[in-house]
């Protein structure tokens, strides 16, 4: 009798738990307080970006600015009626010097205390979208194919999954 072959037997694989999916929970509060620290973020780049005189000699002295944006607005020169220049009401005066976000301005208006049934921006919803989300590159922008295991985050190659384990990904423990 000729000897009876082996079947190849595959060892078992030790699954990295480094690797392992989170919870659905988990994610839910990673992507939560990436959100926040967007918007804590994007509020002051905002801030600077619409600031017309954001030149640092300017920047530095407030009533070097205020009197840098009265030049500009007193050098238009105007042609044919020249009607006498309004003085600016407290008001606006207030509204640009004092910026304040959208949670600050929702917060003071109290439509938080209305209730739900009365429409306002805190109960405004859109109907779920018919089309599945999109998945965008954290990298890149592009398609995002895959999904990173740790923080869920999508990525679209390898090259780019490779970026967002080295500088983006989480790695921190709640």
């Amino acid at each position: 009798m000729p000897p009876q072959k082996r079947a190849r037997e595959q060892a078992t694989r030790q699954v990295n738990a480094a690797k392992q999916v989170l919870d659905p929970e988990v994610v839910a509060k990673r992507k939560k307080r990436h959100l926040e620290e967007l918007e804590r973020t994007n509020y002051s780049a905002s801030v600077i970006l619409n600031d017309p005189d954001s030149e640092p000699e300017s920047s530095t002295n407030p009533k070097a600015k205020f009197r840098a944006r009265q030049t500009v607005i007193s050098d238009k020169r105007t042609f044919g009626n020249s009607k006498p220049k309004r003085k600016s009401s407290m008001n606006v005066r207030t509204a640009i010097l004092y910026r304040k976000g959208l949670a600050a301005l929702v917060e003071e208006s109290g439509i938080s205390i209305l209730p739900s049934t009365v429409p306002s921006y805190i109960t405004a919803t859109a109907p779920p979208s018919p089309y599945p989300a999109r998945l965008l590159c954290s990298v890149c922008g592009y398609k995002g194919a895959y999904r990173c295991k740790k923080c869920a985050i999508p990525y679209c190659d390898m090259k780019c999954g490779q970026v967002h384990d080295d500088t983006r990904c989480e790695r921190r423990v709640i």
